[in-house]
């Protein structure tokens, strides 16, 4: 009777560990300073983000880059005021995937000075 009891935990045990996401990708970042001024650098960094392994920076200021690292700088030539977007991208679609911060990012606002 031992042996019927095996098979049914088995495949829960299995089911169980299979179902869990892992390659789930989560997006924020820290902004060094939300008003600085004109020129000045401003320091990004999405260390608080999972599962990225390229980050794509929009600055909303017709500039944007990508980066290995979480930490980027950026300096706002002129006031205003820029929403900042990060996603994640890969190699293969960096070149021809714009940043966008909608369901699978983050974006914050910098008001320059």
């Amino acid at each position: 009777m031992k042996n019927k009891f095996i098979l049914p935990v088995s495949i829960f045990t299995s089911l169980a560990l299979t179902s869990c996401e892992t390659d789930v990708e989560r997006y924020c970042f820290t902004v060094s300073d939300r008003a600085p001024s004109a020129g000045s650098r401003v320091t990004f960094n999405a260390a608080c983000s999972e599962g990225i392994e390229l980050y794509h920076w929009n600055f909303g200021d017709g500039m944007d880059t990508v980066t290995r690292t979480p930490s980027v700088n950026h300096a706002f030539e002129f006031p205003g005021s820029y929403v900042v977007s990060l996603h994640g991208t890969t190699p293969a679609i960096e070149s021809h995937c714009p940043p966008d911060a909608g369901a699978n990012g983050a974006r914050q606002t910098v008001d320059v000075k």
